[in-house]
């Protein structure tokens, strides 16, 4: 537990000595300590070291530290010295006690002695957790216990960030499988109740191929796109740096720069990479992977292990899912049964494994949907050839299908790929939805989905058909199954706890650089409106809000064009204050 620094001295007292842990005198003529082989203090001017310590901290003198490894406490009475209010946690009592009794004796500062549980479960802690403290690490005590400094980092993140809500920016791509995926994913972190931008590129993709598809010549095309790319890129990172974010999150294949990430570091802003594809067949992989802070992905295994071989230390799986938002039973008109309805489907791209597996499938009432079907044999199943579909469309497409096929891609095997570690998104979307939906077991599969009463499974043809038939002649078993899949999908597929997964990740591991930055505080109209009094003018106003509305510049925007309330008292000066907010940005530009 924490308390003042010297309500411990009685008790270390009697702590015993250990031939480990040994005062020496430093050529200054200081005490320095030595702990094994580990000097915890210089061995030439302790002092000096520890001013120098603090000084390429960047400390901010008006908010609190909390230091990790106590030494000595140079560094401690450093702070104290300047103004710093400062606490320290130290997991050895040995070490303590030397402090207390030489270099710490006359200081008064909060100090926690031993199991991390035990520190970070005090109200002391807590209450100083709350305040949301920068971290100064004693980079001696961090070589000696290296997981009590991890472990503490988290726990001091996982308190002071505990109901905090963070600016989040999302980064998507121009184009691609990883496009709607960005939506899904910052529409996540807004209904978690975090201020969320969505950088769509989506808007860059019709310059893209107008650019490129008004020249022939195969370098010039690459040098026109390219440039398109970084113009992109470009305006990706200063609709980002505007929006100041403590964490973005980038997905694969966006128009982003190399330094994109250390450009948003100079700022404080955490990085994290999304890499929603197949590492087998998207090398760039490796170059990404360290430049960003965290680095997720959907294969766990043998990509991890790659990963580590590579230097990327901060990565973790994390899997796609499904928004029930958009991923819902679809109520379907009698024209739309008729073009979508059928015993059997298929929705996504004509790669090799499933042209030539679904060829022993066309004498079912069977319909394919989306681009590059090939095989001959399954031309007359195709429908509305060579156009993708929407989201929407492919709600519909599901809930008109008895039987929803999922095969996972393959451009070397001639059907099921038995080493395919990739799952796809339509696995948690078609479950979401209320499809019945037969799949091949995906390495990995069988962690989100059982196989007998969720998700069936088959490994070839003669498996596939075999289930076909049972599951039409059955209909009672595949409606239970869907109901039993979308139940599941929603309860832990969701993307909302997809990025909680990532939350938690990054500030278990970045929290303390977020801490060093600070992170502003968001508050809902309904905390403000409870604040202030549900019988004053601001609380009557904001009665009128949507209870979980950020109290932003934004929602107050929106609110005034909504006309919500603007006979009220406190409507009338925030209108107001928007036009001399207003009238001053006009004159500002026009000074420029």
């Amino acid at each position: 537990m924490m308390r003042p620094a010297d309500a411990w001295k009685t008790e270390l007292g009697g702590t015993p000595d250990r031939d480990d842990v040994r005062i020496i005198e430093a050529r200054s003529g200081k005490p320095t300590l030595k702990v094994g082989q580990v000097l915890l203090h210089s061995r030439y001017d302790p002092e000096r070291e520890a001013a120098q310590l603090v000084d390429s901290a960047g400390l901010d003198p008006s908010r609190p530290v909390l230091v990790i490894g106590l030494g000595l406490g140079y560094h401690v009475r450093e702070l104290l010295a300047r103004g710093f209010e400062a606490a320290a946690v130290e997991p050895d009592a040995a070490v303590a006690r030397r402090a207390l009794e030489g270099p710490l004796g006359e200081a008064a500062f909060p100090l926690g002695i031993g199991e991390v549980e035990a520190v970070a479960a005090s109200e002391a802690f807590r209450s100083l957790a709350r305040r949301m403290p920068q971290v100064l690490i004693h980079p001696p005590t961090a070589r000696l216990h290296p997981r009590y400094v991890d472990a503490l980092r988290a726990a001091l993140a996982r308190e002071a960030f505990s109901g905090v809500r963070f600016s989040v920016a999302v980064v998507g791509p121009m184009y691609g499988g990883s496009l709607p995926i960005t939506r899904y994913l910052a529409d996540a972190f807004r209904a978690l109740g975090h201020r969320t931008l969505a950088v769509d590129n989506a808007e860059g993709w019709p310059l893209y191929e107008a650019v490129t598809g008004s020249v022939e010549h195969a370098r010039a095309k690459a040098q026109l796109g390219q440039m398109v790319t970084n113009l992109l890129g470009e305006w990706t990172y200063a609709r980002v740096a505007e929006f100041n974010p403590e964490i973005c999150i980038v997905l694969a294949q966006a128009p982003v720069r190399s330094n994109f990430a250390a450009r948003l570091a100079e700022s404080g802003t955490v990085s994290a990479f999304w890499f929603v594809e197949n590492w087998r067949h998207m090398p760039y992989w490796k170059q990404v992977a360290l430049e960003y802070d965290y680095f997720f992905h959907i294969q766990p295994g043998e990509f991890d292990a790659l990963l580590e071989a590579i230097g990327c230390k901060h990565h973790a799986f994390v899997q796609t899912g499904c928004d029930p938002a958009v991923h819902r039973p679809a109520e379907l008109t009698a024209e739309e049964r008729a073009e979508f309805g059928c015993d059997l489907s298929f929705a996504g791209a004509g790669y090799y494994n499933r042209n030539r597996l679904f060829r022993g499938l066309t004498d079912y009432d069977f319909k394919i949907w989306g681009v590059n079907w090939t095989e001959r044999a399954l031309a007359r199943l195709v429908q509305r050839r060579d156009q993708r579909f929407s989201p929407e469309e492919f709600m519909k497409i599901v809930a008109a299908s008895k039987i929803n096929l999922n095969l996972h891609s393959s451009n070397r095997r001639e059907g099921v790929d038995p080493a395919c570690d990739a799952i796809n998104p339509r696995v948690f979307e078609i479950a979401a939805a209320g499809g019945f939906q037969l799949c091949d077991p995906c390495v990995g599969l069988e962690d989100h989905f059982d196989f007998e009463t969720e998700l069936p499974t088959f490994t070839n043809l003669a498996e596939l058909r075999a289930r076909i038939d049972y599951f039409l002649a059955h209909p009672d078993d595949r409606k239970a199954i869907a109901r039993a899949a979308r139940d599941r999908a929603l309860r832990d597929h969701t993307y909302e706890r997809r990025a909680q997964q990532m939350l938690d990740l990054i500030l278990e591991r970045h929290g303390a650089r977020l801490l060093k930055r600070g992170v502003r505080v968001q508050r809902s109209s309904k905390e403000i409106m409870e604040r202030v009094g549900a019988d004053s003018d601001l609380g009557k106003y904001l009665a009128l809000w949507p209870p979980d509305a950020l109290f932003t510049y934004d929602s107050l925007r929106a609110m005034q064009d909504q006309r919500v309330g603007e006979d009220l008292y406190a409507a009338r000066v925030f209108h107001y204050l928007r036009e001399v907010r207003e009238f001053a940005e006009a004159v500002l530009r026009e000074r420029r």
